[in-house]
């Protein structure tokens, strides 16, 4: 990079700067708060509306943003990550605020079982303070329905990664990426599924350096990413329109990482 562009760079995205996405600090463990809404359909026949990568038939898919990252502590070494120190990293500090606001889209999950899937991307992004706010009743699936509009609002910000869930969450099965303690589709259902992602290093985004850190040890290899999604199924009826058997989620979900 020439000096000229990065003095602009710097001046226009420094650390105190307004409307730039957070830099992550590195060698760091960190713990992201996720809250996301989501079909579900054993049949794996939904389409993503309006999101030209995530073209094609899939079993699962869905929105979400991220309201706060805590630094983290490591409780097991290159295995477990708990919420650390009493200042958070970030927190989207609502309609007014000036902190701005992380959205992503998860999708491209072909479901082996009710209890089971494949596959899967989330893909983050980064929106400046008020440039396109998601509001609560969005994100309990009141306002916001499983269309282009919705996936447009999530979808509208600066690219910041993309992560691809992968093998490691069972032992036994190289194909099994995600892994459910209860049937996802279960009316009513409160279940926790647990997977491992790493970064797709090839769709460069501002965060995809810092993702990369391999930290987390699997029977199939290093993992950059440990998810936990605790869910509610039939949540948001909105969302639970579309082809028969189609079930809406709405969840809360830790997710670790110890950066690059």
């Amino acid at each position: 990079m020439k000096k000229t562009a990065l003095r602009a760079f710097l001046l226009l995205c420094g650390v105190a700067a307004v409307g730039c996405a957070p830099a992550l600090p590195s060698n760091e463990p960190l713990f992201f708060s996720v809250v996301n809404l989501e079909q579900v359909n054993l049949a794996n026949n939904l389409a993503v509306p309006g999101y030209a990568p995530a073209s094609g038939q899939q079993g699962s898919w869905g929105l979400l943003n991220i309201p706060m990252i805590r630094h983290g502590v490591v409780v097991s070494p290159n295995e477990e990550i708990a919420p650390g120190g009493t200042t958070p990293f970030f927190v989207d500090d609502g309609p007014g605020g000036s902190a701005g606001q992380i959205t992503g889209i998860i999708y491209g999950i072909q479901n082996t079982s009710p209890t089971t899937s494949t596959g899967g991307t989330i893909d983050l992004f980064w929106h400046k303070a008020n440039a396109s706010y998601i509001t609560a009743s969005c994100l309990s699936g009141v306002t916001c329905s499983p269309d282009a509009p919705a996936v447009a609002l999530f979808t509208s910000g600066t690219f910041l990664a993309r992560v691809k869930l992968a093998s490691g969450i069972d032992s036994g099965n190289a194909m099994t990426f995600t892994k459910s303690d209860t049937a996802v589709t279960t009316p009513g259902g409160i279940g926790h599924s647990s997977s491992f992602a790493d970064v797709d290093t090839t769709t460069a985004g501002k965060w995809t350096a810092e993702l990369d850190g391999n930290w987390f040890t699997t029977s199939f290899g290093t993992r950059d990413i440990r998810l936990l999604t605790v869910f509610t199924s039939g949540a948001g009826a909105s969302w639970s329109g579309g082809p028969t058997g189609t079930v809406g989620l709405r969840s809360n979900d830790p997710l670790r990482v110890f950066t690059h």
